[in-house]
């Protein structure tokens, strides 16, 4: 089981940790790119400066300039010091050094180099007259133009730094101000009573990511009340219907204690036996109905072909058929295929078969027919008995409803069928029957199937 955990610290870190990422990638070429420009910036104040040197030394006006520089050096970040050379006879002599006498070897390759002195590394530049008889040789330190760079890049960096915590707390804000919509909806589930279950309120404005989750909550609740009124009216239903046995079996039990002869008393234990066969049939099409349920399934029904489950269920109730001299026969070829629970298709042709039975009256003719249109399969439950009146039988299928033939159901076959047929994707069609002698019909009921 996955521990909880909540969205709005994992949004704040995952949209702080983001900008943090792409703002340290960012501080990262940022840098590099102020330390190039440094670099570039520094080397042309050292052409610049050496330049100007090797024009002024031409003019003969080197010691009031040098006295200017050596001034403007010390307040620059990065101090430059500068030596100039003349070659006289052959012989490079230091003319001009800001290092005093410990200043640069002579020689240094004209323009960009680096080399070591005093144990430090240097960046020189170098530069001659057109007659090579002058020499001018600037450098800067590497840490001293380093910590210029570091000094550009971190200037350019601190205010981003320091905006980082201020950026957090604004996304924690931003995030718990967006998810208020959530908490009022869990507070409106909070809220809700079992006993009362109500909708949603849907008039306040949600984002589009939450207005289908308080969309299907409102389905769900409706399909949950309706499942409850059909529960607490089946309750109420089947209440109603035990009552009345059991006040009867009571009254045949009295009777049989009262009973002044054999014959009387058997009789009323005769009475008590068939309502306790009523009150069995009751109980166990109340069972039935409560496992014809979408969770009692399980996964995806596979095609099955139905000849064989109709002969099965005829076969088991011949006997029943029998006792009272009906007719019971099935028309059931193989090859038709269709795609249900066998388990629920066992209970669909039981119950119209035992409907049947049980209303067709006695001597009455039963068929049971597979019949294939098509691309449909259809199972036809007909009889020749009294059949139902037209404006009837669309009450049939409704819980406890017998209609006007006299038999000893308890009103739930055909709404169990119903129900199967519902979660079936099938159709249950109810109608006329086999033609009767006096010209009219019985009563028949179809299960229509697409063919799997």
């Amino acid at each position: 089981m996955s521990r909880p955990y909540s969205l709005r610290r994992r949004l704040v870190w995952l949209l702080t940790g983001s900008v943090a990422t792409i703002w340290l990638l960012s501080a990262l070429v940022v840098y590099q790119r102020a330390h190039h420009e440094a670099d570039e910036l520094l080397d042309a104040q050292l052409t610049q400066v050496a330049d100007t040197l090797l024009a002024i030394v031409a003019a003969g006006e080197i010691q009031s300039f040098v006295e200017e520089l050596q001034d403007q050096s010390r307040h620059n970040p990065v101090p430059i010091a500068f030596e100039v050379w003349h070659d006289k006879h052959g012989q490079m002599q230091r003319l001009v050094s800001s290092m005093g006498h410990d200043g640069f070897e002579s020689g240094v390759v004209p323009g960009f180099s680096e080399h070591r002195y005093q144990g430090a590394l240097w960046r020189f530049y170098a530069v001659q007259d057109a007659d090579e008889e002058y020499q001018v040789v600037v450098g800067q330190t590497h840490a001293a133009r380093e910590g210029l760079a570091r000094e550009i890049g971190l200037s350019l960096l601190l205010p981003a730094a320091l905006a980082l915590p201020l950026m957090a707390l604004a996304v924690w804000w931003g995030v718990g101000r967006n998810l208020r919509p959530v908490d009022a909806v869990a507070r409106q589930v909070g809220a809700l009573d079992a006993q009362a279950l109500v909708p949603l309120d849907e008039s306040p404005a949600l984002p589009d990511e939450i207005a289908p989750l308080r969309t299907a909550l409102n389905a769900l609740i409706r399909r949950v009340t309706e499942a409850f009124e059909n529960e607490r009216r089946f309750t109420a239903d089947a209440a109603h219907e035990l009552r009345t046995p059991l006040a009867a079996l009571k009254v045949q039990a009295q009777v049989a204690l009262r009973a002044q002869t054999a014959d009387s008393r058997q009789h009323a234990l005769a009475q008590v036996i068939a309502g306790v066969d009523r009150m069995t049939h009751l109980v166990e099409q109340l069972l039935t109905l409560a496992r014809v349920d979408p969770a009692t399934q399980g996964n995806a029904p596979q095609p099955l072909d139905p000849s064989g489950v109709m002969a099965a269920v005829c076969e088991e109730l011949l006997p029943q058929a029998d006792r009272q001299g009906q007719s019971l026969t099935v028309d059931a070829m193989p090859g038709c295929s269709i795609a249900i629970s066998a388990s629920w298709l066992q209970i669909a042709i039981r119950n119209l078969v035992d409907n049947a039975v049980r209303y067709a009256g006695e001597g009455a003719r039963i068929e049971v027919r597979l019949v294939r249109s098509g691309s449909a399969c259809a199972i036809a439950v007909a009889d020749d008995g009294p059949g139902v009146a037209p404006n009837l039988r669309s009450e049939l299928s409704a819980r406890f409803v017998r209609g006007e033939v006299e038999g000893e159901g308890c009103g739930l076959g055909l709404s169990i069928v119903a129900r199967i047929a519902a979660l079936s994707h099938a159709q249950l069609e109810l109608g006329e029957g086999l033609p009767r002698a006096d010209g009219g019909h019985g009563f028949a009921a179809t299960l229509r199937f697409n063919a799997a």
